[in-house]
């Protein structure tokens, strides 16, 4: 038997032989290695070109394995076919079992190349350079995806956190400033009253004003109720309000609540005042009518003596005993009016009320004189008469046309300073609500 060097030549010159067609003696006299089996039978290989041998790329191991980054070979799923030489004992063609290993002289690498495929299962767990590179470049993107997915969480909650706070800082500012309006809607509500007060004290004593003025003072309590909650509210928000403008116009509600307060307690106490002096005035002039009453029925008793006859004596007597129970009467309510008015001064019509029944009482004394035929008497008393009513007259003159003219000047005596008051004070009232009205404007923009 030949070697295996010997047999491999001699299957590839008969493979040679057969390709090319050249049969020769020993073709001819050498029986078919492959009997009745054709060659065409087997398939042909296409005829491979020699490539450049490279170096097999791969990571040494820390175990001294070799990992390789190329895909080992795959094993052929045909068996190898030995075919014996013209030596062999053997006259048939050996054929290997397919999978079977070949034995060749290199038969001593086989327990390693067995070693090597038992190592396969361990080499495909190991990544390869490429794969080692891309993992650690996918595990560095990880890295700074976490890292920034952690920075946008964090200035995620903080800016939800400063959104939150903004937000909750803006709503307090909302309700610091509804609370600013409905104090400024009370002021608005309580102004319906402090306008008509504002009517009246134009002019208080004019009839159509007494006429209103007790509708209003009723009325005044519930503003100044209204004046009070928008002042306190004012002056809550006015400590926590951010912006200048709004905490100005907290100040000037405060102002404007002050101003009112004072201006409807100036103005009620001149509306008062001016009610007291209307109802003085009234009673004075009816008490000075019954004066003037008093007056006819002396002149009337003047008029009778002018022709002095015992019967118009007599008459005369009885017209100033008239007179004189009139003047008593308007005497005792000119009294009653000076006590209750006591700043009322009634001093003037007092004054000529009792000079005129001191003159009554001379004509009364001049007329007994007549009757009783006492001439001188009746002289002298008559003098006495005249001299009183000279000095009523006088009197008379000093007083006003209007006697309730006396009532006005206390009324204007005593309101003087309450007129200064309320004016101030709607002065006041103006200037704050002319800055409210600015800063409604602004802020309804």
């Amino acid at each position: 038997m030949g070697t295996s060097n010997e047999i491999s030549f001699s299957v590839l010159d008969a493979a040679k032989n057969e390709l090319e067609g050249d049969v020769g003696k020993d073709a001819a006299a050498r029986p078919s290695r492959f009997g009745h089996v054709s060659l065409f039978t087997l398939p042909l290989r296409r005829k491979k070109s020699i490539a450049t041998p490279t170096k097999e790329r791969g990571l040494l191991l820390s175990s001294g394995e070799f990992a390789s980054a190329e895909n080992p070979t795959p094993a052929s799923s045909l068996g190898t076919v030995d075919v014996g030489s013209p030596k062999s004992d053997v006259g048939g063609p050996t054929t290997v079992p397919t999978g079977a290993p070949r034995k060749t002289a290199a038969a001593g690498s086989a327990a390693p190349a067995g070693s090597a495929a038992s190592a396969l299962p361990a080499r495909s767990k190991v990544r390869s350079p490429e794969e080692e590179i891309a993992l650690r470049k996918a595990r560095r993107r990880l890295h700074r995806m976490l890292a920034a997915t952690l920075v946008v969480v964090v200035g995620l909650c903080l800016a939800g956190a400063g959104g939150w706070y903004l937000y909750q800082d803006h709503q307090r500012h909302l309700h610091q400033v509804a609370q600013l309006d409905e104090a400024l809607d009370l002021i608005r509500e309580a102004d319906e009253t402090v306008v008509a007060l504002d009517g009246i004290v134009a002019n208080p004593l004019d009839a159509g004003s007494l006429a209103q003025a007790d509708s209003v003072l009723a009325k005044l309590p519930a503003a100044l109720a209204q004046l009070e909650e928008a002042d306190a509210a004012a002056r809550r928000v006015s400590v926590d309000l951010r912006e200048s403008e709004d905490k100005e116009a907290a100040n000037q509600t405060v102002a404007a609540t002050g101003a009112r307060t004072a201006l409807i307690e100036s103005g009620r106490q001149i509306v008062e005042q001016a009610q007291r002096a209307d109802e003085a005035a009234r009673a004075v002039r009816e008490a000075w009518q019954r004066v003037v009453e008093a007056d006819a029925l002396a002149r009337d008793a003047a008029a009778l003596v002018a022709d002095t006859t015992a019967e118009h004596v007599t008459a005369s007597k009885d017209k100033t005993n008239a007179a004189v129970g009139a003047f008593a009467d308007a005497q005792a309510a000119l009294e009653a009016l000076d006590s209750a008015y006591a700043d009322v001064d009634l001093a003037g019509p007092l004054d000529y009320v009792a000079k005129r029944i001191e003159a009554m009482g001379y004509a009364l004394a001049s007329d007994d004189a007549f009757l009783a035929k006492n001439k001188e008497e009746a002289v002298a008393q008559n003098d006495a008469y005249n001299r009183a009513d000279a000095e009523a007259a006088t009197l008379a003159a000093s007083l006003p046309d209007d006697v309730a003219q006396l009532v006005f000047d206390a009324y204007d005596q005593a309101t003087g300073t309450l007129f200064e008051t309320y004016s101030t004070a709607r002065s006041q009232a103006g200037a704050a609500d002319a800055f409210l009205r600015d800063y409604l404007g602004t802020t309804s923009k």
